[in-house]
């Protein structure tokens, strides 16, 4: 540039009629070479590569209301009445009333049969092995319809009975059973109540 100037400078000392022309005309060149560089600086700076973010991770949005379904539906289910056994009692020999004892035990039958209103109830009513067998099938009949009678009496409902008379128990008594102040066998004189839960 500096070399550029004093040649101008020669030729002006020497062409003096033309030195203002070319002064005139080294200044534009000045001009336009500044401008050229600052095009250059610029279009430099444009083609730096833009670098966007990343997107940031979508958050899963929680599934309330799939557990509050899962909730309601945990509360829908309803536990099924269920007993799992009831009192047996006994019967004094050739008798078919209920004894204060037996009523003490089918009153807890009683209970259980409120607080279970869908499970049924099957009575099988036995006699012990002394006596002629139809007569300890009628015997066994009255036994059964006494059970029926106390339940039907403390609220449970008939149609949620079933009754059966079996006469003799399937199983005699040994020697070691028999009663000692009675003919026969008390164990064997018995009315089993037998639950009849509603399938799960």
């Amino acid at each position: 540039m500096i070399e550029a100037f004093k040649i101008l400078k020669s030729s002006c000392s020497n062409h003096k009629y033309n030195c203002s022309m070319n002064i005139t005309i080294s200044k534009f060149s000045i001009i336009i070479l500044f401008l050229s560089l600052g095009i250059l600086f610029s279009s430099c700076r444009t083609s730096e590569e833009i670098v966007e973010p990343e997107p940031e991770p979508e958050v899963a949005e929680e599934t309330v209301e799939d557990e509050e379904w899962e909730e309601e539906e945990e509360e829908e289910v309803v536990e099924v009445d269920r007993i799992e056994d009831l009192n047996t009692i006994n019967f004094d020999f050739d008798r078919y009333n209920i004894t204060d004892r037996a009523a003490m035990l089918l009153a807890d039958n009683v209970e259980k049969l409120r607080e279970n209103p869908n499970v049924r109830l099957r009575v099988d009513a036995y006699t012990d092995h002394v006596g002629g067998d139809q007569y300890n099938l009628r015997l066994s009949l009255r036994r059964a319809a006494s059970v029926v009678d106390f339940y039907t009496s403390n609220g449970v409902s008939d149609d949620r009975i079933d009754s059966r008379g079996l006469g003799k128990a399937p199983v005699p008594c040994s020697e070691a059973e028999m009663d000692s102040h009675s003919p026969g066998c008390e164990k064997n004189r018995r009315a089993e109540s037998h639950p009849i839960n509603p399938r799960r």
